[in-house]
């Protein structure tokens, strides 16, 4: 698993280094970001070893999302997790959901492209964060947050709960 992500990561950063240097791009002299880029785009050329951008498994995906949906009452596909949202929307999700007091499930979408794929075509929806409860998608942060302001979700919330 880590392996793999590492590997993705190093294959994005040498892809964004070639991008750079194509485009003419350089950081500046004597800067790590400029070191960094100047070893990666050397060892990527040394290696003629450019990444390769197949499709994610979206079968596979599916699978996985079937599994944790069924698996976990409350279910969230965000950037970051609810330790460390990663973007403003992801964030006020788990801040509703905290403020409820209510155990939840958070998946980080960023660390797994077939994921981050999978669940919008799964919801058919076309962003992320998407929340999931009783097995039932209910939408992203406006829905989320909409619902919350109604009291409509602590009703929900309270009866997956319940059950």
């Amino acid at each position: 698993g880590g392996v793999c992500l590492l590997d993705e990561m190093l294959k994005s950063l040498v892809a964004l280094c070639l991008v750079g240097a194509c485009a003419g791009f350089s950081a500046p002299a004597g800067s790590r970001t400029g070191l960094v880029a100047s070893r990666v785009r050397a060892a990527a050329i040394m290696e003629d070893n450019l990444p390769d951008w197949g499709q994610p498994d979206l079968g596979e995906a599916k699978e996985r999302i079937d599994g944790m949906i069924s698996d976990n009452k409350i279910m969230v596909f965000m950037k970051g997790n609810k330790l460390m949202p990663q973007c403003g929307f992801s964030n006020a999700v788990v801040q509703v959901f905290n403020s409820m007091n209510v155990p939840f499930t958070t998946f980080d979408v960023l660390g797994d492209p077939a994921i981050r794929q999978g669940i919008k075509e799964y919801s058919n929806w076309p962003t992320i964060p998407q929340v999931y409860v009783e097995g039932e998608f209910i939408g992203g942060c406006d829905i989320v947050v909409d619902m919350y302001q109604k009291g409509e979700l602590q009703e929900m919330v309270e009866r997956a709960a319940a059950e």
